[in-house]
């Protein structure tokens, strides 16, 4: 536990407490229909709405008890089977990950009320960030405005390790983000010949992958799931300040600008 007081504080969202309450609502809407028609107890019946209303409860203590607190140290994470503390400096690095859900499309009438209960108008856009270093923790769309949170951890981390990789560049080495490099000549996919900045006709996210193609071709030369790429801001930061056609964005890339597009 830090000892400074927590600067903010996130808190889950409604998604797992609507997962639990709405079955067993409906169970126990069933429950009361058949005794008021049969007036008897079915105990098989009333056995599932048991059980169910023990999950639902335990959905809204677990629910309740999670929060995550950022500090002028670091971040915590705590729950119920879990009590986690980061230091900023302790931050490895990050792993993005985004995918576009139609949970009406899937569940029916049942998944558009979990949609209406856990959105908060992002397009059902399910955003994942994995925070490593000595321990994880992982921020997800079940944590209430998860996206802002997202954006702090991303002000206190990125600048470090990208002024770390912008020195390793200078120097003349390679800073690896997975299996995507960058050196000074350009961008390099696994073994592949470096695509120079000047001729990155595309470099941005598009749903979960992350896609870099070469001025005047059809096919994007890389497309990697963005999970697969850490610290993957930091990587579309460096090329944006090195593309000559964004050399006007410098500024907005040196504050991190690529993330704040995303989220």
């Amino acid at each position: 536990m830090f000892p400074s007081p927590a600067e903010r504080t996130f808190r889950d969202s409604m998604m797992w407490r609507a997962i639990a309450a709405l079955p067993f609502l409906g169970l126990l809407a069933w429950g009361i229909y058949d005794h008021s028609d049969t007036q008897r107890f079915d105990p098989v019946l009333w056995s599932f709405v048991a059980v169910a209303g023990l999950v639902c409860v335990y959905a809204f203590v677990w629910a309740g008890t999670r929060r995550i607190t950022f500090h002028s140290e670091g971040l915590s994470y705590k729950s119920l089977m879990s009590d986690v503390d980061l230091a900023w400096n302790d931050i490895a690095e990050t792993r993005f990950s985004q995918q576009q859900v139609n949970w009406g499309a899937h569940f029916g009438l049942f998944g558009a009320l979990v949609s209406a209960a856990a959105s908060r108008g992002n397009g059902q856009m399910i955003r994942r960030l994995e925070i490593n270093g000595q321990r994880r923790i992982v921020l997800n769309s079940n944590i209430k405005d998860v996206e802002d949170a997202m954006q702090l951890v991303f002000q206190k981390v990125n600048p470090r390790i990208r002024e770390q990789s912008e020195r390793m560049l200078t120097s003349g080495g390679t800073v690896a983000f997975g299996n995507v490099s960058l050196s000074a000549q350009g961008v390099i996919w696994k073994s592949k010949q470096p695509i120079p900045y000047n001729s990155i006709a595309k470099c941005r996210l598009e749903g979960p992958n992350l896609k870099i193609k070469w001025e005047g071709k059809w096919l994007n030369d890389i497309s990697v799931n963005a999970k697969k790429a850490p610290n993957v801001f930091v990587l579309l930061d460096i090329i944006e300040q090195r593309r000559p056609a964004l050399a006007t964005m410098t500024a907005a890339a040196m504050a991190g600008s690529s993330a704040n597009r995303y989220l």
